[in-house]
Protein backbone atom coordinates (compact mmCIF):
# COMPACT_ATOMS: atom_id res chain seq x y z
CA UNK A 1 0.00 0.00 0.00
CA UNK A 2 1.55 3.41 -1.11
CA UNK A 3 0.73 6.48 1.01
CA UNK A 4 0.31 8.49 -2.64
CA UNK A 5 -2.32 6.50 -3.62
CA UNK A 6 -5.40 6.76 -3.03
CA UNK A 7 -6.06 3.14 -0.69
CA UNK A 8 -9.12 1.12 -2.55
CA UNK A 9 -11.70 -1.10 -0.54
CA UNK A 10 -9.50 -4.28 0.13
CA UNK A 11 -7.03 -2.15 1.16
CA UNK A 12 -9.13 -0.42 3.67
CA UNK A 13 -10.08 -3.51 4.87
CA UNK A 14 -6.92 -5.05 5.08
CA UNK A 15 -5.06 -2.31 7.08
CA UNK A 16 -8.14 -1.95 9.51
CA UNK A 17 -7.88 -5.96 9.90
CA UNK A 18 -4.38 -5.80 10.66
CA UNK A 19 -4.44 -2.22 13.17
CA UNK A 20 -7.28 -4.13 15.48
CA UNK A 21 -5.23 -7.40 15.54
CA UNK A 22 -2.40 -5.29 17.21
CA UNK A 23 -5.03 -3.29 19.82
CA UNK A 24 -5.12 -4.53 23.87
CA UNK A 25 -8.28 -3.74 25.81
CA UNK A 26 -7.31 -0.35 27.99
CA UNK A 27 -9.01 -1.86 31.00
CA UNK A 28 -7.17 -5.26 31.49
CA UNK A 29 -4.19 -5.38 28.58
CA UNK A 30 -5.63 -8.54 26.77
CA UNK A 31 -6.14 -8.47 22.75
CA UNK A 32 -8.83 -8.03 21.56
CA UNK A 33 -10.01 -10.66 18.68
CA UNK A 34 -11.19 -9.52 15.36
CA UNK A 35 -14.75 -10.62 15.44
CA UNK A 36 -15.72 -8.89 18.76
CA UNK A 37 -15.37 -5.69 16.06
CA UNK A 38 -18.45 -4.04 14.68
CA UNK A 39 -18.02 -1.14 12.27
CA UNK A 40 -20.54 1.56 13.77
CA UNK A 41 -20.08 4.05 11.30
CA UNK A 42 -17.96 5.10 8.25
CA UNK A 43 -17.20 8.52 6.55
CA UNK A 44 -14.97 7.75 3.33
CA UNK A 45 -11.40 7.35 4.55
CA UNK A 46 -12.64 7.19 8.48
CA UNK A 47 -13.85 4.58 10.44
CA UNK A 48 -15.82 3.86 13.98
CA UNK A 49 -15.37 0.91 15.18
CA UNK A 50 -16.70 -0.61 18.89
CA UNK A 51 -15.90 -3.32 20.28
CA UNK A 52 -16.34 -5.83 23.63
CA UNK A 53 -13.49 -7.38 25.64
CA UNK A 54 -14.67 -11.15 25.99
CA UNK A 55 -12.12 -10.98 29.16
CA UNK A 56 -13.37 -7.90 31.16
CA UNK A 57 -16.46 -7.24 29.42
CA UNK A 58 -15.32 -3.69 28.52
CA UNK A 59 -16.59 -1.56 25.94
CA UNK A 60 -13.88 -0.05 23.83
CA UNK A 61 -14.66 2.09 20.52
CA UNK A 62 -12.05 3.18 17.98
CA UNK A 63 -11.17 5.60 15.37
CA UNK A 64 -9.50 4.84 12.02
CA UNK A 65 -8.11 7.46 9.32
CA UNK A 66 -7.03 5.74 6.86
CA UNK A 67 -5.25 9.07 5.12
CA UNK A 68 -1.63 9.68 6.73
CA UNK A 69 -2.33 13.55 5.81
CA UNK A 70 -6.03 13.06 8.27
CA UNK A 71 -6.49 15.61 10.17
CA UNK A 72 -8.02 14.72 13.69
CA UNK A 73 -11.27 16.49 14.22
CA UNK A 74 -12.20 17.02 17.43
CA UNK A 75 -15.20 15.36 19.51
CA UNK A 76 -16.78 17.88 21.43
CA UNK A 77 -20.37 18.55 23.25
CA UNK A 78 -19.61 22.03 23.59
CA UNK A 79 -21.16 25.20 21.94
CA UNK A 80 -19.61 27.43 19.11
CA UNK A 81 -19.29 30.04 22.07
CA UNK A 82 -18.21 27.41 24.43
CA UNK A 83 -15.40 26.80 22.15
CA UNK A 84 -14.72 30.29 21.52
CA UNK A 85 -14.63 31.11 25.69
CA UNK A 86 -12.68 27.54 26.41
CA UNK A 87 -9.24 29.31 26.56
CA UNK A 88 -10.18 31.71 29.14
CA UNK A 89 -11.47 28.67 31.32
CA UNK A 90 -9.21 27.63 34.72
CA UNK A 91 -7.75 24.53 33.69
CA UNK A 92 -9.16 21.19 35.92
CA UNK A 93 -6.75 20.45 38.97
CA UNK A 94 -6.15 17.13 40.38
CA UNK A 95 -8.24 18.59 43.37
CA UNK A 96 -11.01 19.01 40.86
CA UNK A 97 -11.65 15.53 40.25
CA UNK A 98 -10.78 14.09 43.30
CA UNK A 99 -13.83 16.76 44.70
CA UNK A 100 -16.01 15.30 42.49
CA UNK A 101 -14.53 12.02 42.78
CA UNK A 102 -15.70 12.37 46.71
CA UNK A 103 -19.23 13.98 45.45
CA UNK A 104 -19.98 10.84 43.40
CA UNK A 105 -19.22 8.65 46.09
CA UNK A 106 -21.40 9.76 48.54
CA UNK A 107 -24.29 10.90 46.22
CA UNK A 108 -27.05 8.93 47.18
CA UNK A 109 -29.81 10.30 44.89
CA UNK A 110 -31.15 10.78 41.47
CA UNK A 111 -28.59 11.21 38.46
CA UNK A 112 -30.74 12.22 35.78
CA UNK A 113 -32.49 14.67 38.34
CA UNK A 114 -29.10 16.04 39.82
CA UNK A 115 -27.72 16.95 36.33
CA UNK A 116 -30.84 18.63 35.17
CA UNK A 117 -30.62 21.30 38.38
Amino acid sequence: MSAELPLDENDKRRLVLKLISQLRCLECGQPFERQNFTLLHRWDDVWLLSSHCRHCDETSHVIIMMRLDAEPVPTTDLTPDEMGNAEDWTPITADDVLDIHTLLEEFEGDFEEFFTL
